[in-house]
């Protein structure tokens, strides 16, 4: 492991972090690469931290890949600090980019984490608990494909109202989620 913390003691994750290294993190994926700092499947549990130990984790364009989700989300949860921040971006379900690519699994909308969530009907799901700090619906389209189209979607007004009867309005979710002990 080429670093453990950020200096403070205070150990923060980058899963699947593939080349977008975040410095002060921990950086985790599959592929060994010059990047990865831990060369780890993220369907393989448990994860190789202790209990309570992260205070932070950056999942940016993994989770829509990870089969095991739910064991996934309960490992992010047993290694994270009570309060911890967990950051998540995803694409959103009714982004076509969302189907595009052949390696994702799954799809998310803005509700998908509400099973995390104390109160949810189906919260019996799991036992790992968040607070749902943020779910917001962004626009950040991540290839050149079809720049002209994505330039009038930035112009189009009322873009929450219009989003249950169009595709494309937005390209990801956003989450911010808080370690519930």
């Amino acid at each position: 492991m080429k670093a453990s913390s950020n200096g403070t003691g205070s150990i923060r994750l980058n899963l699947g972090a593939g080349r977008k290294m975040h410095p002060g993190f921990i950086n985790i994926d599959k592929q060994p690469l010059a990047e990865t700092d831990v060369v780890w499947d993220l369907e393989r549990t448990p994860l190789p931290f202790e209990t309570d130990s992260v205070s932070e984790v950056v999942c940016e364009h993994i989770l829509e890949h990870i089969r095991e989700f739910v064991p996934l989300m309960e490992e992010v949860h047993r290694v994270c600090k009570p309060g911890a921040l967990v950051r998540v971006a995803v694409p959103y379900f009714r982004y076509e980019g969302a189907f595009r690519d052949p390696t994702h699994v799954r799809f998310f909308s803005e509700h998908s984490f509400d099973y995390f969530c104390n109160g949810h009907t189906l919260d019996y799901y799991t036992k790992a608990r968040f607070s749902l700090k943020k779910a917001q619906l962004r626009t950040n389209f991540k290839t050149n494909t079809k720049t002209f189209h994505k330039r009038i979607i930035k112009l189009i007004p009322f873009k929450k109202l219009l989003n249950p009867f169009l595709w494309n309005m937005y390209s990801e979710v956003y989450f911010e989620l808080e370690v519930v002990k």
